[in-house]
């Protein structure tokens, strides 16, 4: 879970978080908390929330040019403030994040802008100075998922996951939404080893594993799959966590993500 406060409220936040679905809730419950219109908001039509995705992996200048900059100072319509959510902030191009800089350095009073991404740290350093970092202390206190007794079976699935059988991944999906398996552990499970994965792969170290007890599991991951691939499971995960939050077409998720 995140701290928002609607005491002190900055211009600028970073969000680090692998549960892009529940910072998405919590970030609608402090607009509404500030008077915003939650039905509005689910409805995608709020003038004064707006939320910006990556398209093809990329966060463009004509995407934060459009949806942020050239909007940012109009005062809101609605609401007593503007928010502006950006989704998968990793993806945002440099020449992006430099024409966000004055934005975020000097933006109105009434404006608040949330950067939301897995890894703080694969911002620019100019993005990060200039805004508050809030980190999810959920995500990162992964001890009990050690003791998960499908922990092993559960990485497994994921190693061999382009071998199997479609009955073998489709009764491994029975097993996880007829509650032999918890979704949201499982999703958990997902996060960190491939998140381990792609820092194996791209590092080559061991250290850098969160996941030690497992890292020959992490290793196979990361062998069997490319960078692009991992990125695309990171992807699903999110349709599938948000999938789980809406309690809707969570097997298509979960089919698209094992088996697709």
């Amino acid at each position: 879970m995140i701290n928002l406060s609607t005491e002190k409220i900055y211009n600028a936040y970073i969000i680090e978080t692998y549960n892009y679905a529940q910072v998405r809730n919590q970030l609608i419950d402090f607009a509404v908390n500030l008077g915003f219109d939650k039905r509005l908001i689910e409805a995608g039509t709020h003038p004064d929330m707006t939320f910006i995705e990556s398209t093809d992996k990329v966060i463009s200048i004509k995407d934060i040019r459009e949806k942020l900059i050239d909007s940012v100072t109009l005062t809101p319509q609605i609401a007593d403030r503007k928010i502006y959510v950006v989704y998968d902030a990793k993806n945002i191009m440099e020449s992006t994040a430099n024409a966000m800089l004055k934005t975020l350095e000097e933006p109105p009073e009434f404006v608040s802008i949330f950067l939301v991404t897995e890894n703080a740290n694969s911002l620019l350093p100019t993005i990060r100075s200039r805004c508050q970092i809030i980190k999810d202390a959920e995500d990162f206190d992964y001890k009990n998922l050690l003791e998960l007794e499908y922990l092993d079976d559960a990485l497994n699935t994921l190693s061999n996951i382009k071998y199997e059988l479609a009955g073998e991944k489709t009764d491994f999906i029975d097993k996880v939404l007829n509650d032999d398996y918890n979704l949201k552990n499982l999703i958990r499970i997902y996060r960190y080893a491939v998140r381990d994965a792609l820092v194996y792969k791209t590092t080559l170290s061991k250290k850098k594993i969160i996941l030690r007890e497992k890292e020959d599991y992490i290793i196979s991951i990361s062998e069997s799959f490319t960078l692009e691939e991992l990125g695309t499971l990171i992807d699903k995960l999110d349709k599938l966590s948000l999938a789980d939050s809406y309690d809707v077409n969570k097997r298509i998720a979960a089919l698209d993500f094992l088996i697709a």
